[in-house]
């Protein structure tokens, strides 16, 4: 009787063991580990085509428009991809995050025309926005002015009301944004050491300007292709008054890759521009060139994934542990914002080296 007792209080405790330590582990953590927290692992994918179901990824991180192109692709299918997280709302206030600012050259600015073109960029959003404006009237306005030989990333088969509210296009002057992009800049160097997080004040535009009326003569205005573009698509189109901004005014639609180039060198040819951020800052954070005129897009990252349709929150965003998420352009704005957010919820990372 001893031994069939003892062989029974063995078999408990080893039951215990195994299905007791389970039931207690929190999620994401590795009893195999001493109990150490598993971090996100990150994979780097090359394009939007690599978002598909997948064995080996748990979630995506992808700009719209991207985004819902990879979910209309999938619709239908028992494998489907959903929306399951907005990194705009995961990084905090109702604004998102101050993803692409313009710049101008500095010698513009002894002109209040150059306002007048900041008024433009504002009643842009409101032109996007309005719904008798035509989805085509946008995609032509941006195929118009992009570099030959380019196919713009736009087109209306990806582009509807929803798409372009979800890339964030809204206008906000330099002055009142400084803070945020401040913050914002800080937050990336945690995760990216190489960005400069302290950009001269003279670099932000105080919103001032001389009282002369008179219009540029010539300006050449460059942004890259894809979300950026829209911010000055109403303007591109003509549907937004910009008359007594410049007698003419050269719009140019550039390889997100290659936009660096038109404000760098002895003679840059961007008299205005629309940059990353942290390029801006890195770049033309002196103040000494180019001055900050504002944010014109706020953020256009989302989370998808074919396995699971719950949304990911402030307050359940530690159920990535130990998940496996793949962030197209990794090495990039998108890689680094995503990583920012884990840290500003202490979640560890593992990403392969750049």
């Amino acid at each position: 009787m001893k031994k069939i007792f003892a062989t029974l209080f063995c078999a408990v405790l080893a039951a215990l063991a195994i299905c007791g330590f389970a039931a207690c582990t929190p999620e994401g953590e590795n009893p195999n580990n001493g109990g150490v927290l598993s971090p996100v692992n990150l994979v780097a994918l090359s394009a939007a085509t690599d978002v598909v179901a997948r064995d080996d990824i748990d979630y995506f991180v992808v700009a719209e428009p991207a985004a819902s192109v990879r979910v209309k692709a999938t619709a239908g299918a028992e494998n489907k991809l959903n929306f399951v997280g907005d990194l705009q709302k995961l990084y905090g206030g109702e604004n998102g995050y101050p993803q692409a600012v313009i710049v101008a050259k500095n010698n513009l600015f002894g002109s209040k025309a150059l306002e007048n073109f900041v008024d433009a960029l504002t009643r842009n959003s409101q032109w996007l926005a309005a719904e008798d404006t035509e989805i085509s009237d946008i995609v032509n306005a941006v195929k118009d002015h992009i570099t030959e030989g380019m196919t713009s990333s736009l087109n209306e088969k990806n582009l509807t009301k929803e798409v372009i509210a979800n890339c964030g296009i809204r206008f906000s002057k330099a002055d009142a944004d400084k803070q945020d992009v401040k913050s914002f800049l800080t937050a990336l160097k945690a995760v990216q050491p190489a960005v400069n997080n302290s950009p001269a004040d003279k670099f932000f535009w105080n919103g001032t300007l001389p009282e002369e009326e008179s219009a540029l003569e010539e300006i050449s205005v460059y942004a890259p292709d894809g979300a950026p573009a829209l911010a000055l698509a109403g303007l591109m189109a003509g549907q937004v008054e910009t008359e007594n901004v410049a007698k003419t005014i050269n719009y140019n639609i550039v390889d997100a890759t290659t936009i660096q180039t038109f404000v760098t060198g002895a003679e840059p040819r961007a008299d205005i521009c629309i940059l990353p951020v942290n390029l801006a800052s890195n770049l033309l954070g002196t103040g000494d060139n180019y001055t900050m005129l504002g944010t014109v897009t706020h953020g256009n990252l989302f989370i998808l994934s074919a396995k699971t349709n719950e949304e990911i929150t402030a307050e359940n965003i530690s159920q990535l542990r130990g998940k496996t998420v793949g962030v197209v352009n990794l090495a990039a704005v998108p890689g680094l914002t995503f990583k920012l957010i884990l840290n500003k919820y202490g979640i560890s990372f593992d990403a392969p080296q750049a």
